[in-house]
């Protein structure tokens, strides 16, 4: 099973369910996940510290933190879910441990590109989302590559937790660097495409660097730059004549409220823009994800 099908089934569970019954499916289901991410260690643990059961919890941190060697940033251990565990000596001396291992990550930290070299005419370059990192990106948008497209990745310098990365709403740009870098305008036509944050970084670039871009793919847009740049925005993609599709989940409480608010805007500004609304979904790609873009992207 995935990750990202096994957190959103989790998830589920704790909001219709409740705690307990999310928590037992963690516990029935854990084999089936291949690779344990920290993510999935910390909905490990909260939940069976939510549930009275301390023991476990504890036995959960000890192992992703003394044994697989993982770390969370510290904002991690401020979460009121751990509170039953905070006056443990235990609980202080691996968090400790885990804090010490955060700020040696933050300064060895740096943005990564995949790109080397030019191997194609059309260039796809990828972001991910919070909590996410290049390898996750790749299983969402390397189908791209039997389309004729270069697909490269972009992975943020801000650490999240072991292996995983976050973009800040706030924080420097790194896109327009990473632009900077590669030799983006020797391609015939180059797509941005970015998952929750990620769609974050993209839209922000357009205010930092003129650039050209002919298309952009914001899916399950986390956006809160719109919040107060979202004028700036739109005349920088209608001036740079940038082709944007949106796809969002109906059910994806965080961030459908601003896909809805930036699609209005780019109508009413004329964008040349694509927008999927898709039924049952989540924050998270569609099953049918490469069936959305074939038309846009096979078309040039």
């Amino acid at each position: 099973m995935k990750e990202n099908i096994f957190l959103n089934k989790t998830l589920e569970l704790l909001e219709t369910k409740g705690v307990n019954e999310a928590y037992e499916f963690m516990l029935d289901k854990k084999y089936e996940v291949k690779t344990w991410s920290a993510q999935l260690y910390n909905y490990l643990y909260c939940l069976a510290a939510l549930c009275g059961r301390k023991e476990e919890a504890m036995a959960w941190l000890n192992e992703v933190i003394m044994i697989k060697g993982y770390w969370y940033r510290p904002e991690v251990f401020d979460d009121e879910d751990l509170d039953s565990l905070r006056d443990d000596n235990r609980f202080k001396e691996l968090k400790a441990i885990s804090d010490k291992r955060y700020l040696n990550a933050v300064e060895e930290a740096e943005t990564i590109c995949t790109w080397e070299k030019i191997r194609g005419a059309d260039l796809a370059l990828a972001l991910h989302g919070n909590q996410q990192n290049i390898d996750i990106s790749i299983e969402s948008w390397n189908f791209l590559k039997k389309y004729g497209y270069q697909v490269e990745y972009v992975q943020s310098a801000f650490v999240d937790s072991y292996e995983l990365f976050r973009w800040e709403d706030n924080g420097k740009n790194q896109l327009a660097g990473v632009l900077d870098k590669i030799n983006w305008n020797k391609y015939g036509t180059r797509t941005l495409g970015g998952f929750s944050a990620g769609c974050n970084e993209i839209l922000k670039t357009f205010i930092v660097k003129d650039f050209k871009c002919e298309r952009i793919i914001l899916q399950s847009p986390w956006i809160p730059v719109i919040d107060n740049e979202i004028d700036e925005i739109m005349n920088c993609l209608k001036e740079r004549e940038t082709e944007v599709i949106v796809i969002c989940g109906e059910d994806d409480k965080d961030c459908i409220r601003r896909a809805n608010i930036f699609v209005d805007k780019a109508k009413v500004k004329g964008l040349n823009i694509s927008e999927y609304w898709v039924k049952g979904l989540g924050h998270d790609f569609p099953d049918d994800f490469e069936d959305y873009l074939l038309e846009v992207m096979v078309r040039n």
